[in-house]
């Protein structure tokens, strides 16, 4: 984390929580996480970090003694009634639909009595496919762990159209538009990702989610396959959208349908909200990663990043409202679209 983050984060701290709560009578805390675990995640772990479990349950305990927990159905009543929520709200999300939702975060959060919402990718439920930012890190993984002989190097040299130097930055340079790369890269290292998604099962299956679903837990959207939404047409994005949420609310029944935006919002258009948000079976909520902005439809709500590890529970909560209160002040609080 850069210096003047941390010398943002260092100075939030100072200031009184009751103080910065007094954002706006609207206020709701947002945070996202992924996952959390204590053991490593290759798939994961060249792409970013994450919380243990200690750290984890520390934060849970710090939101719950200083805000109120509720339920993503509780956001979509007050969107639809004009009836305002408890002051000092806060609702957890995940996303991606990982494993250890399951395994981890879902007992813990039951255990303290916290609701959340987990923001799932049809096409990974059931580990029927890889998440192509997964196969970057296990790519990573591979070759830091591995000895490959000099032909299968310089076979990926020329497949990357790099050099040893710049093997590493080439992979993780392979997007969503040009990522059957990466399983060109895995074949040229003996690398199976069907093997990967058969022993590790990174994804929850359709059963787990439906187990989820009725301890109390919600679900929504998230792509089909976590695209990155401004490198997408129109249509590309609309029916990315409307494909993941269809397929929860018929799969289980669901009386709402939420999304979460994949990666980030950055740079979609009012025309793709408003298609979603007004037209034939609406979307009730979209969630977007623009640190709690304000958006030009009320049913538009943006989260915040809550799972660095290297960032304390206060710091981060702080941070954040120190922020909005800035952005508030200084008329920049508004997403421009």
């Amino acid at each position: 984390m850069s210096l003047v983050k941390n010398a943002f984060y260092s100075a939030a701290q100072l200031f009184p929580l009751a103080v910065l709560k007094q954002r706006r009578p609207d206020s709701l805390l947002l945070p996202y996480h992924h996952l959390v675990s204590d053991t490593p995640v290759p798939h994961i772990k060249h792409l970013y970090p994450w919380k243990g479990t200690r750290a984890f349950e520390k934060d849970l305990d710090y939101l719950l003694r200083r805000f109120t927990p509720i339920t993503l159905q509780d956001i979509i009543q007050s969107l639809r009634t004009g009836q305002a929520l408890p002051a000092g709200s806060f609702l957890l999300t995940f996303d991606d639909g990982l494993r250890e939702i399951k395994e981890i975060i879902a007992p813990m959060l039951l255990r303290k009595g916290a609701p959340a919402a987990f923001f799932l990718n049809s096409a990974f439920l059931d580990n029927k496919n890889l998440f192509y930012k997964f196969k970057l890190s296990l790519i990573i993984e591979n070759l830091q762990t591995k000895n490959h002989s000099k032909a299968t190097l310089d076979q990926l040299y020329t497949c990357l159209q790099t050099d040893e130097a710049s093997l590493i930055p080439a992979i993780k340079k392979i997007t969503y538009s040009n990522k059957g790369q990466a399983d060109e890269v895995a074949g040229i290292l003996g690398l199976s990702f069907a093997q990967y998604l058969t022993e590790v099962k990174p994804f929850l299956t359709l059963e787990e989610v439906g187990t989820l679903v009725q301890q109390g837990f919600a679900i929504g959207g998230h792509s089909i396959d976590h695209p990155y939404y401004s490198q997408l047409t129109l249509d590309e994005q609309l029916f990315q959208t409307r494909q993941s949420v269809d397929f929860l609310v018929q799969h289980f029944n669901l009386n709402y349908r939420a999304f979460a935006f994949p990666h980030t919002d950055a740079g979609v258009s009012r025309i793709f909200f408003n298609t979603l948000l007004e037209g034939p079976d609406p979307i009730d909520v979209i969630f977007g990663t623009g640190n709690h902005k304000k958006d030009f439809n009320p049913k538009i709500l943006h989260r915040f990043n809550c799972e660095r590890p290297s960032v304390s529970i206060n710091a981060a909560v702080k941070g954040i409202l120190l922020l909005n209160k800035i952005q508030q002040i200084t008329n920049k609080d508004q997403i421009s679209r």
